[in-house]
């Protein structure tokens, strides 16, 4: 009996938060992003796949979109703050890129659930982070 109350339970807590429909996702509330998946690669190289620790890569990204700004944290302590200049919707996609530190980058959002790539290029270099982002 117990496990069909837990089961029933579970199933009225989706009900009550249901899905974030695209107006969460659209650049109108704030977002927090995280960083699951990240890769590291060199013109002429391998690429290197690691965890968001493990390549210095801020585990969270704050997107605040009333003032365009990225925030995040590196695991080294490390603060970081980058304007983004564009924000576009496209085929169930918001867009943002900026550039930081020599680093043209670019972040896809998915409208219909969060999924989030996040990748920045410089000389010789590129950075590709794969994770999920919800409403903050």
């Amino acid at each position: 009996m117990r496990r069909y109350q837990l089961v029933f339970f579970a199933a009225c807590l989706g009900l009550l938060a249901g899905p974030v429909s695209a107006a969460g996702f659209d650049g109108s509330k704030p977002l927090i992003c995280a960083s699951i998946e990240a890769f590291d690669c060199a013109s002429g190289g391998d690429c290197l796949k690691g965890t968001a620790e493990s390549m210095n890569v801020p585990q969270f990204i704050r997107l605040d979109f009333k003032d365009k700004v990225a925030k995040a944290t590196r695991p080294d302590g490390e603060e970081r703050i980058s304007k983004f200049g564009s924000m576009t919707q496209n085929d169930g996609a918001l867009i943002l890129q900026g550039v930081q530190g020599g680093l043209g980058w670019s972040m896809t959002i998915a409208q219909n659930g969060g999924k989030m790539a996040l990748t920045a290029a410089g000389e010789e270099v590129g950075f590709v982070i794969f994770g999920a982002c919800t409403l903050l």
